[in-house]
Parts: structure tokens; sequence; C-alpha cells
């Protein structure tokens, strides 16, 4: 009787154990699915955008271009043109700029059929993932791409005839809805680089309705770009000249440079009214040792830091979050940071000084004798969140119920970015990518 006791009351506490063990997975895995992106409605980030006020072309002077200047201490707006930002800046302050390159990323091609098709460049898979290293291919590279077209299915293979019967393939080896995996084969002796340039068109912003002409590759592009990738400029840098470098060094404004090459998920609206089911697009970056070595002065010395452009700002910000992983020992693959690891870490209390945070990628790179950090960033900034290491941004104005848009709303206020934006139509600013700049700055 005593044995059974035994078994039966074994059998009831290996049960037990089960069930703890199973209702324990059950909650690590809900917790795991948790959606830390804060609450909110994109609705409430709307406002009514003329199409009259979407500039179509830039000016014919970069550095002319209006420039609307926000305290976000004294909330005061005060209205420039954008040569004068060298007045605006502090000396002793950091300018980051996004060196990224536009390649000739939209290309229209035919089926044997005379069908059209239009493919858009958008990651390199093949033979490598770096956009710089893939662009000096000869004969053969594979990307991920945009496909636009009827019945342009995988084994489909389209044409571009060049001259001396030298033709230009491109075959789909796998389609899912709009995006695909692209071979494309050359015979000539160009680069891949040097064959799109000629065949290729610049990627003009889909609110940019006209033909894409010559003079885009050029106006489309900062005066610092150096490395290829990008498929949209990195707006903000296109109002800078030699001039304005020139007086910003005069004036101790020191510059630095990262890279973040732009894709095609800076255009997409956001997917859903309730902000936190938006998935956000990611973005390949690389930032050298000596840039984050001059950051790191800067906030020792308590400097400004400030970003010329979103993609800048997305850049240095997934630094701060980078550096956490390291100090906590946690893993993120590849250097990929996760749209909301930032709240996740916001919502469990983690906590460490930028100074630091820095410091863990800077003694990462030098334990792995490595010259730069890369990965991929999906850094969702809106509403809630707190600035790590940037405290003032150069940007143009952005698209109703964007992630630009929030990414603005959260570093001068929810109610501040709404009197900014109406000043800016009241007063006759030119919107979106060719259009006018802000200097939204929060003084140290």
């Amino acid at each position: 009787m005593n044995l059974h006791n035994n078994i039966l009351f074994l059998v009831i506490k290996i049960w037990l154990i089960i069930l703890f063990l199973h209702n324990i997975s059950i909650i690590y895995k809900k917790i795991k699915k948790m959606n830390f992106l804060p609450d909110l409605k994109i609705s409430e980030y709307d406002y009514t955008l003329p199409k009259v006020k979407i500039a179509d072309y830039p000016l014919e002077k970069r550095d002319e271009s209006k420039l609307l200047f926000f305290n976000c201490k004294a909330k005061v707006i005060e209205h420039y043109i954008f040569k004068s930002i060298t007045e605006l800046i502090p000396s002793d302050s950091l300018l980051i700029i996004n060196s990224t390159k536009v390649i000739s990323a939209r290309l229209y091609m035919k089926k044997n059929s005379g069908g059209k098709c239009e493919l858009l460049l958008v990651d390199p898979i093949e033979p490598t993932n770096d956009p710089a290293l893939i662009m000096n291919s000869f004969g053969t590279c594979t990307w991920k791409c945009m496909i636009g077209g009827r019945k342009i299915k995988e084994g489909t293979i389209l044409e571009y005839h060049l001259p001396n019967k030298l033709n230009f393939t491109a075959e789909i080896l796998h389609r899912s809805q709009n995006y695909g995996r692209v071979k494309f084969c050359w015979q000539s002796g160009l680069s891949f680089a040097e064959l799109i340039n000629v065949l290729g068109e610049i990627p003009l912003p889909p609110y940019i309705e006209r033909e894409t002409t010559e003079d885009d590759k050029e106006w489309y592009q900062t005066i610092y770009a150096k490395s290829d990738g990008s498929i949209a400029a990195p707006t903000a840098g296109l109002h800078f000249t030699d001039e304005v470098l020139i007086n910003l060094k005069k004036m101790n404004i020191k510059i630095s440079e990262l890279l973040l090459h732009v894709g095609p998920g800076t255009f997409l609206p956001v997917s859903a009214d309730e902000v936190r089911h938006h998935n956000m697009h990611d973005e390949r970056f690389y930032v050298n040792k000596s840039t984050i070595v001059s950051i790191i002065k800067q906030l020792n010395l308590k400097k400004n830091i400030i970003a010329v452009g979103t993609t800048s700002v997305r850049t240095l910000e997934t630094l701060y979050w980078l550096g956490l992983a390291i100090d906590a020992k946690n893993t993120i693959n590849d250097f990929n940071l996760e749209q909301d690891y930032p709240y996740s870490q916001i919502y469990k209390g983690t906590k460490i000084e930028a100074v630091h945070s820095l410091e863990n990628i800077l003694a990462f790179l030098e334990y792995n004798n490595l010259e730069y950090i890369t990965g991929k960033t999906k850094l969702f900034i809106m509403p809630g969140y707190n600035y790590k290491i940037v405290n003032g941004i150069i940007t143009n104005f952005h698209l109703p119920k964007s992630t630009l848009l929030l990414l603005v709303a959260a570093f001068i206020g929810e109610l501040e970015w709404k009197k900014v934006y109406d000043e800016a139509l009241l007063n006759d600013y030119r919107f979106l990518s060719y259009g006018d700049s802000s200097f939204l700055f929060n003084p140290k």
C-alpha cells in the first residue's frame, strides 16, 4: 500500500512539475511576443499637405533654400536661408553626415514577348551583400529587387539590348508578391556600377510625379556622397555646398561621417492606425572607429552632436542600443537591431550612459581588430523615445503619417511638431525631398 501511495505521489509530483514548466514556457513565449512599442495612433500625426507645396525640382542654388530654426527649449521659431546655418550651429559642435551615394537603381527591361518590366535594386545578395563591393562586379551579380510588370514570374528572362549585341539580362530566380531575387548577367567589360549608370535611372520618390531627367543624377545627390548603395538620397544633405562646409570648419564645427544605405521602406506609409503594429524597414549601416571616437569626445565634453538627416539620427541612436546589448552580453546577430529592442529595455529599466555604451563598441572593435561596425537597423523612433546621443537635427519636411514625422515629433514634442509644420506651410516652405530645410535644436 505504501509503495502504491509513493508511486502515486511521485506521478502527481512529476505531473505538477511538467504543468509548471509548461506554464512557464507559455509565459516566456508571451513575453517574447510582447510588443513594447508605445501605444500611438498614426491619425494623430496627420496634416494637410497641398500638392502645390511638394517640390518637384530643387532650387538652382542648393544653399539658398529656406531654413526653419526651432529651439526646443525656448520653443521659438525663426526663419533663415540655409547658408545661414553656420551662424546657428554653436562652435565646437560635431556635425554628423551620411556619405551614402544614390545609385541608378531603376531599370526598365523587356520580356521576350515584348512585355515591359520595371526592376528596382533593393539589396545586394551575391557575390556579396556589400553594396560598394557588388557594384564592382563583372559579368554577373544577384540582387533583391522590387518587381513591377504583368506576368513576371519565376524563370522569366528579361533583356536590355546593348550596342554591339552585348546583351544585359535579368533572370527572376524567385518572386514573392512585389519582391524577388534577380540574377543579372552581361558580357561587356563594364562593371555593374558603370552599366547601371548608363542603363538605369535615379529612383525619384513616388510623390515627385514627373519623368526623371539626367540632371537628377546630380541634383539628387549630396556633394559629399562617396559610397554606392542607396536608392534614395539622405535629402537633408542636399542643401550643403562646398562654401557652407568651408564656413562650418571656419566656425570650428567638426564634421564626421557615417554610412547608412537608404532603402525603399523610407517611403512606406505606416501600415496601421496603431503605430505599434507597423513593421519598420531595415537599413544597412557602417560607422568607422574614428567617428565613434569623435562622438565619445563630444559626449565627455558635453558638446553638441548634430545629425544631418533622419538616416544619421537612426544610425547614431542605434549605436547606443548596440553598445547596451554588448554591455548586457545579449546577442544581436550581426549587430542587427530590432525595432522594439530599445522599448523593451526601457520597460525593463535597463540604463547606461551614452559614453559607456559607445566605449563598449569601441572596445569590441579594438578587441576584434576592426575599423568599423556594421549591421542593419530597424530602430523605430516615435514619441515616447528619449534621444541618447543626438541633440540637433537638420532635416527636410516629411510626409503626413510617416515614420519620419514620428521621429521629428519624438525630438521636438508631440504638440510642437504641429506648430512647426503649420508655420512652414504658412510661410510657403517647399516640402519633401527637393524642398526646404529645418534645424531642430535642443541646446546643451
